[in-house]
């Protein structure tokens, strides 16, 4: 009863702990993929932060066919009334009017500068104005400004702005000679937890498939950031208890065959508990926002910790001593220092999720081998293997004995393997950050579409930093200058646009003075009867943030402590023209998240090369201090080949490598280290032979079942640990040395 009482109390101790935890924390699971990623510079950062929030709460939705009509006023009354608010809002001309009236003069149009030359060329321009009365720019500021400059400077900001048509209050765009109407609703902050990305996401949805059976003609496309959290979320949550339910039901079976005892069961379940309960305390402590795919990585920890009670199990049921063998003890102690160190070199990663998997892992192994100490020891009289496991094991130790002697066959066919590889499918890495997106292609494929529609699936978000609002604005104005001389087709609408720079404005007034000094405007002013004046009053971003323009150069523009950054989106021009800008303007930056979060990626994975390395040479470290030079030597050359054989293969049957199959590589070296000590301690003992069976029959169970998913990043990681576990397996007995008897046979 004491020993139930203490497994009880240890176990409710660790659960009353993560209670705590979780009571104080109040832990947020994330879903957005791009929470994940590696941080930029801090400026980098502030800059996306303050530009891509906004985007990333927009949902988009493109409708076309017999109904799109109706469906587009159907579907936009839903969505206002279930409090999403539409987001592209077209501002009246009369309000812009009034707005820019008491700047007129000041901010001109490429095409009134060009009227300006002399006085028949500008009373060619006022006339040809003044028959379009119809013009709505015209009509509402001739009243205003009779030069009509704030009607061509508004008429060709509008003309750059809109990249839609408007149709009695609907947006609508041509693609492929098919007119779309499209619908752009912002929704909450607080709809990109979990829970609300899907239940957001499933009401759209489903309100989309009534729309689709009332007007079966119409087809409706949507996108939007909410969509992908839902999708990756549900495949995460999917692949958590799929994954989860086929390896406990298959980690019972192994248990209850071999020893055939509720016991046996309820101490395994003891240890697992322990490192579930315990790591995941730990990792709420460190991280209050913990990603969704570190709880589907994190069912490797199950794999890991109930070898530990293996072993410990497997070593009580010999019988031979009280409690646990000295040899058993090193080699726990040994196999969580190793396997510690191999994932506490992710804590410090660069991306999130590698480094919470690191912490929950550690910690929750430190558990599981404290619980395997100190309870699992109190059942060792109630704790028999069964008999058709022994004479399995016995079996077992005949057929190694045999491999022995195969021992350079294996070794040189290892080799060839490699080498096959290798002819076949050079090593190379791909860390595109795309391998982390498990969102249905239909998803992926309208994003394509919407950005095709919307005419930026050429183009390239740029980013311009000064360090202050009117430097900003002539580097804008230089900028666009000079890349519409190298490519005339750029096509770009920048903040300068609606802001000129105060120097500019200040330009633009001396020029139109002198040009009424010199009778340029005589015949508009005889048209009009009104005399002509400059305005003297600068438009400043101040002014323009008031403005109806406001939540459009909000989007334009950032303001921080030490600088400030406009981004823009530039179309119809070469890469390398863009690159050619960058590289020549330390202000200027080519924003492009998707390479940028690679790139981070790729740095880590050479890392992690290093870090292999690191992790080789600790091993054999440890070897030569524990068994020799002469063993050491042939275990860690089992180490390399281990490692050459997962990176060969993965790379054969994926096409090339990722971080994620490092990862793995560091996971598989951290198990290849337990196997190969317990073997040289605990030699061809029946119950080692079981124990590591068993260890990698489980391992092999649950690893396998992440090479099922359907997400890149963890049927990588699944894949190279399955691989690498069936090579260790084959390969760890050949370090042990034949015993002489069959030496001399």
């Amino acid at each position: 009863m004491a020993r139930w009482l203490r497994a009880l109390a240890w176990l409710s101790g660790l659960a009353l702990l993560l209670a705590v935890v979780i009571t104080l924390q109040k832990p947020h699971i994330d879903s957005d993929i791009l929470a994940l990623m590696p941080q930029s510079d801090t400026r980098i950062d502030n800059v996306e932060a303050h530009f891509f929030a906004a985007n990333k709460q927009q949902v988009m939705f493109s409708i076309t066919g017999g109904s799109a009509k109706q469906v587009h006023d159907k579907l936009n009354k839903w969505l206002i009334d279930n409090g999403l608010p539409a987001r592209f809002n077209v501002p009246r001309i009369d309000t812009l009017s009034q707005f820019y009236a008491p700047y007129a003069g000041r901010l001109l149009s490429e095409e009134y500068l060009a009227a300006l030359e002399n006085q028949h060329t500008f009373s060619t321009f006022y006339n040809q104005k003044l028959s379009q009365l119809a013009d709505p720019f015209v009509s509402a500021t001739i009243n205003l400004d009779a030069s009509l400059s704030l009607a061509s400077f508004l008429t060709e900001q509008m003309q750059n702005l809109q990249t839609f048509n408007l149709e009695e209050n609907r947006l609508t765009a041509i693609h492929h000679d098919a007119k779309y109407y499209l619908l752009f609703a912002q929704i909450s902050d607080n709809a990109f937890g979990i829970e609300q990305a899907q239940q957001l996401s499933t009401s759209i949805e489903q309100q989309l498939q009534q729309l689709a059976v009332d007007f079966p003609q119409t087809q409706v496309r949507y996108s939007g950031a909410v969509f992908h959290t839902s999708a990756n979320a549900s495949q995460a949550k999917y692949e958590m208890t799929l994954f989860g339910t086929l390896s406990l039901l298959a980690l019972i079976t192994m248990i209850v065959w071999v020893f055939r005892s509720s016991v046996a069961l309820w101490l395994a379940s003891l240890t697992v508990l322990s490192a579930i309960f315990g790591g995941a305390a730990v990792l709420l402590v460190v991280f209050s926002q913990v990603h969704i795919l570190t709880l589907v990585f994190a069912v490797t920890l199950i794999g890991i910790a109930i070898d530990y009670s293996f072993h410990g199990m497997l070593d009580l049921s010999s019988g031979k001593q009280k409690g646990y063998s000295r040899g058993l003890k090193l080699a726990l102690l040994l196999s969580l220092l190793t396997t510690s160190l191999g994932y506490a070199s992710l804590f410090f990663s660069p991306m999130l999720l590698l480094a919470q998997v690191g912490v929950f892992v550690v910690a929750g192994l430190f558990c599981a081998w404290l619980c395997t100490l100190l309870i699992t020891r109190q059942w060792q009289h109630q704790l028999i293997i069964a008999a058709p496991i022994l004479n399995i094991a016995d079996k077992l130790s005949v057929i190694l004995l045999h491999w022995l002697q195969l021992r350079r066959y294996v070794i040189l066919a290892s080799i060839g393997l490699i080498t096959a590889c290798y002819l076949h499918t050079p090593v190379s890495l791909n860390n595109d950050v795309r391998l982390l997106n498990a969102s249905p292609q239909a998803l992926i494929e309208n994003e394509a579409f919407h950005l095709s529609l919307l005419g930026q699936d050429n183009g390239r978000i740029m980013i311009m930093f000064a360090d202050d609002e009117q430097a900003l604005l002539e580097q804008l104005t230089r900028f666009k200058v000079a890349l519409q001389l190298r490519s005339p087709d750029a096509k770009l609408n920048v903040l300068s646009d609606l802001l000129p720079s105060r120097a500019m404005q200040e330009r633009n007034s001396v020029l139109v003075q002198a040009k009424q000094n010199q009778g340029v405007f005589t015949a508009s002013e005889s048209i009009s009867g009104q005399p002509f004046s400059v305005s003297t009053i600068t438009l400043t971003l101040d002014a323009l943030l008031t403005s109806p323009l406001a939540p459009l150069v909000e989007q334009q523009v950032m303001r921080g402590d030490e600088f400030v950054a406009s981004w823009f989106m530039v179309t119809d021009v070469p890469m390398s023209v863009l690159a050619d800008f960058a590289s020549a303007d330390p202000q200027l930056l080519i924003y492009n998240k998707v390479a940028l979060l690679s790139e981070g990626l790729t740095h880590y994975s050479h890392s992690l090369f290093i870090t292999l390395g690191c992790a080789l040479l600790l091993a054999a470290f440890l070897f030569a201090w524990r068994f020799k030079m002469k063993c050491a030597f042939k275990q860690s050359a089992v180490l390399v080949l281990t490692i050459a054989i997962i990176l060969s293969l993965c790379s054969v049957l994926q096409g090339s490598l990722s971080i994620f199959n490092l990862l793995g590589s560091l996971l598989v070296m951290a198990l290849s280290i337990d196997y190969l000590v317990f073997y040289q301690i605990n030699q061809l003992s029946r119950e080692n032979i079981i124990a590591i069976s068993l260890s990698a029959a489980s391992s092999m169970w649950v690893f396998g079942m992440l090479a099922m998913s359907i997400t890149p990043a963890i049927y990588s990681f699944g894949l190279t640990i399955m691989i690498g576990l069936v090579a260790i397996f084959v390969l760890a007995p050949l370090t042990l040395d034949v015993p002489k008897s069959k030496e001399n046979r």
